[in-house]
C-alpha cells in the first residue's frame, strides 16, 4: 500500500479518475482544496478553491463539475461557477457525494438540515440532473445521502444514507433514470463512499472502522475487508491506466495524530480485479 503523505486532508472525499488527463482527483473536504495526482509522474497538485467541494465528475468536454453546499456547478479555472440547471427553479443545497450514471445523468445526494445542525428537518435528498437541466428528486427524507454506485450490468443502483448504516439496492432503468427499491439491503457500520469492481464486489469505505468492506453484490453479504493504515477511510475509487489501483481517501478530522499518524492521507492499493472508467455527464454509452 502506497501512502500519499504530501497532503493531509481534513476530510478526503470524491476520488475520481480522469482518463483524459490520466489524473486522480480528490477533494480536501472542509479544507477548500482540490487535489490532483498525475499517476505517471507521481506529482500531486493542490488547487485552492473559494468554496469547499464534496465530489467531482466530468462532462464530455472534460470540464470539471463540482458538488458544493450551494449546488452543482461547472467550475472554471478562474473560479467561475456555471450551474447545470435553473437555480431559480431548482434548489440543491448541502451537496455531498455525486457520480454520473450509465445514462449520462448526474446523481447527487445532499445532507439534511439536521445533519448541518440548522434545524431538526430530515430533508436530505438524492437528485438526478439531466443534460437538458431537468432536476428530479429520487429519494427524500435522508439524513446524509452518501455513497452511490451501479452494478456492472447497469440494472441495479446502490445507495447509502450513511447515518442509518444501511446500503440499499434499487432496480435502475437506464432509459428513464428511475430507481425502485428491491427490498434488499445490508447494514455496514460506518458505511460511507463506495465503488464497485468488475467482479461485482462493492468496496465500501467504513468511517471510523479502519477498513474497506468487500460486499458481494449478488448476495449483499460482506466477504472480507481491506485494512487501512488510518482510522477513518471516507471514500474509495479505482484509478490508473488499467483502473486496477484502489484510491482510498481518509479523514483527519478530530483525530489524535500521534495515535493515527496517517490520518487524512490518501492510500493507493493495487488490486487483481479493477474497476471501470467513470461515466461523463451528457455522454451516451
Amino acid at each position: 500500500m502506497r501512502i500519499l503523505n504530501q497532503k493531509r486532508c481534513i476530510i478526503g472525499e470524491g476520488p475520481v479518475w480522469n482518463d483524459v488527463e490520466q489524473r486522480l482527483y480528490f477533494t480536501n473536504g472542509t479544507g477548500s482544496e482540490i487535489c490532483m495526482l498525475d499517476m505517471a509522474s507521481g506529482k500531486l497538485t493542490v488547487r485552492p478553491v473559494k468554496v469547499n467541494c464534496a465530489a467531482f465528475c466530468f462532462d464530455c468536454e472534460n470540464r470539471l463539475i463540482v458538488s458544493r453546499a450551494d449546488g452543482v456547478f461547472i467550475l472554471g479555472d478562474d473560479e467561475s461557477a456555471i450551474p447545470l440547471y435553473d437555480t431559480s427553479r431548482y434548489e440543491i443545497l448541502y451537496g455531498n457525494d455525486m457520480k454520473v450514471g450509465p445514462d449520462g445523468r448526474i446523481y447527487v445526494g445532499t445532507q439534511s438540515r439536521k445533519r448541518q445542525k440548522i434545524s431538526d428537518d430530515i430533508d436530505g435528498k438524492l437528485y438526478s440532473i439531466s443534460p437538458d437541466g431537468t432536476v428530479r428528486v429520487l429519494l427524500d427524507g435522508l439524513l446524509l445521502s452518501n455513497g452511490l454506485e451501479w452494478s456492472m450490468d447497469e440494472t441495479k443502483f446502490y445507495h447509502t444514507d450513511s447515518d442509518t448504516k444501511i446500503l440499499r439496492e434499487y432496480d435502475f432503468d437506464k432509459q428513464t433514470g428511475d430507481i425502485r427499491a428491491t427490498g434488499r439491503s445490508i447494514t455496514i457500520p460506518g458505511v460511507d463512499g463506495f465503488t464497485i469492481d468488475r467482479s461485482g464486489t462493492i468496496l465500501a469505505a467504513c468511517w471510523g472502522q479502519r477498513h474497506i468492506a468487500l460486499v458481494d453484490s449478488r448476495t449483499l453479504e460482506v466477504t472480507g475487508y481491506i485494512d487501512t493504515p488510518c482510522r477513518i477511510p471516507a471514500s474509495c475509487g479505482f484509478a490508473g491506466p488499467e483502473l486496477d489501483i484502489l484510491a482510498i481517501t481518509t479523514a483527519s478530522l478530530n483525530v489524535n495524530l500521534e495515535q493515527d499518524p496517517n490520518a487524512g492521507f490518501t492510500c493507493l492499493v493495487r488490486r487483481d480485479i479493477g474497476g471501470r472508467t467513470p461515466w461523463r455527464f451528457g455522454c451516451s454509452t
